[in-house]
């Protein structure tokens, strides 16, 4: 179906550009061979990264804290509690309709590395990977970015890469989240370069659809990469057919549309995991839970500001 940009819902099986497309945005990232990039990544490494978690303060990596401020809790991908339904493990990740989904990896140089989960989507340059705005800029007006030796493993497994990696080449997030940290709009874009074959991404391992403007009550699939107990960050993860539950009260304070609530549990490193309708159709991403509640987990709204980042993503040109 052709994406309708401003009246009702769509959804975008192959990508387009136009839609609301706005000013140029987004950042150019160092570029890295896919050759060093798998060479720096070594198990260890992947290993060592820490979940990137939303707090009150921006995003950050995680450093045990319980609070945020004035006594309210962090929020981070969702912990288990009253709420969630089983989040199993993906026993075959290379499977088709899996191996869209991956874990990102960033460095921080001598501040350790982080870590997030990303979905693979069809697009113009066959290269766009679909995250948390908080994965890849922290968000608000001195937001910094996020982008060090960063790269996109599909189906990545207890350090395994089956089809290579992806080094990151491009970065953006919604131009809301980077005005005022609202988490309505904590949705970020990257675009990666060949891996170590030369294969662009949606060659190697497909893509998801995309879709926005639909209605909120939808059922969706949960994937992501949690890294925090009871997971480890090794295996690919999902909660299968969960329904809309309502949204977050305090996404009331912030602009934009509201966003959704599902009954899954996770925990940190899911951020950025993608929320599918349809079969294979990305509509949301893991943006937060509460630390201290039993807690659904929280996505933004796909609306048409993640249109418009998805447009931007689209035209970026692959070195």
């Amino acid at each position: 179906m052709v994406a309708a940009c401003a009246l009702a819902a769509s959804l975008i099986v192959v990508a387009i550009a136009a839609c609301g497309a706005s000013a140029a945005s987004g950042i150019r990232v160092e570029s890295t061979s896919a050759r060093a990039a798998n060479d720096f990544w070594t198990v260890a490494r992947m290993r060592a990264a820490k979940p990137i978690e939303l707090g009150h303060s921006g995003a950050r990596v995680q450093s045990g804290g319980r609070h945020g401020h004035r006594g309210k809790p962090h929020r981070v991908a969702a912990r288990i509690g009253t709420f969630g339904a089983n989040f199993e493990q993906v026993a075959d990740p290379t499977a088709p309709e899996f191996r869209v989904n991956g874990a990102v990896f960033l460095s921080f140089g001598i501040f350790g590395y982080g870590r997030c989960s990303g979905t693979a989507v069809r697009s113009r340059n066959a290269s766009v990977v679909i995250t948390a705005g908080h994965c890849v800029n922290s968000g608000g007006r001195r937001g910094r970015w996020f982008s060090g030796k960063s790269v996109f493993v599909p189906a990545y497994r207890y350090g395994q890469r089956p089809f290579g990696v992806f080094p990151v080449r491009w970065i953006d997030s919604t131009k809301q989240w980077r005005a005022n940290g609202s988490e309505n709009f904590d949705v970020g874009a990257m675009v990666v370069g060949h891996n170590e074959a030369g294969e662009k991404l949606v060659d190697a391992v497909g893509g998801a659809g995309i879709a926005w403007n639909l209605k909120s009550r939808q059922t969706y699939d949960v994937h992501g990469y949690p890294a925090e107990e009871p997971f480890d960050g090794e295996t690919q993860r999902i909660c299968r057919g969960v329904p809309f539950l309502g949204h977050d009260a305090n996404s009331f304070a912030f602009p934009g549309p509201l966003n959704n609530a599902v009954s899954c549990q996770l925990t940190g490193g899911a951020s950025g995991g993608g929320w599918t309708i349809e079969g294979n159709t990305l509509n949301s991403v893991t943006d937060y839970g509460y630390f201290d509640q039993g807690s659904p987990a929280f996505g933004p709204y796909f609306g048409k500001e993640v249109a418009r980042l998805f447009g931007r993503a689209a035209t970026v040109r692959v070195r």
